[in-house]
C-alpha cells in the first residue's frame, strides 16, 4: 500500500495536471472559436475543459488531506480537507460567477461557456458537501 506521502504527491501531480488540461483548454478553445456551449454545437475544448477542472476539483481534498500533518487524527484531516475543500469551491463558484454574469453566460462567449462549466462543477462539489454533512 502506497504511503500518505506518496499518495498526497499523486493526488498533487492530478491536481497539476487537472489544472494544467483545463488552461490549455481555454487557449485551444479561444482558437477554435465560437459557438462554444449551445443546444447545437458543444465545442469539443470546453468538453475538455470539463474534464480537466474535474480532475482538479476531485484531486482537491485528497492533495489537502495529504499536506494536513502534525498530530491530527486521519478522521479530523479528513473532516478539514473537505471543507478545505468546499472553500474552494466556493471559490471557484465565485468565479464562474465573475465570468459567466459578465456575458450572461451566452454560448458565443468564451468565458460564458467555461463560467457555465465553472458553475456547474462547483454546485456538484457542494452538493456533495451538504449530503455528506447531512448524512453525519
Amino acid at each position: 500500500m502506497a504511503s500518505n506521502r506518496d499518495s498526497g504527491s499523486r493526488a498533487s501531480s492530478f491536481l497539476i495536471a487537472g489544472v494544467a488540461l483545463a488552461l490549455a483548454a481555454i487557449a485551444f478553445a479561444a482558437v477554435a472559436g465560437p459557438p462554444y456551449a449551445s443546444l447545437d454545437h458543444l465545442s469539443p475544448w470546453v468538453v475538455v475543459f470539463s474534464i480537466g477542472l474535474f480532475g482538479a476539483l476531485f484531486a482537491t481534498p485528497f492533495a489537502i488531506h495529504s499536506r494536513l500533518g502534525g498530530g491530527l487524527e486521519s478522521d479530523a484531516r479528513w473532516e478539514r480537507a473537505l471543507l478545505l475543500w468546499g472553500a474552494a469551491a466556493l471559490g471557484l463558484l465565485a468565479v464562474g460567477l465573475l465570468f459567466g454574469l459578465g456575458s450572461g453566460f451566452g454560448s458565443g462567449s468564451l468565458s460564458g461557456s467555461l463560467g457555465l462549466v465553472a458553475v456547474i462543477e462547483a454546485c456538484l462539489v457542494l452538493a456533495t458537501l451538504i449530503a455528506w454533512l447531512l448524512s453525519n
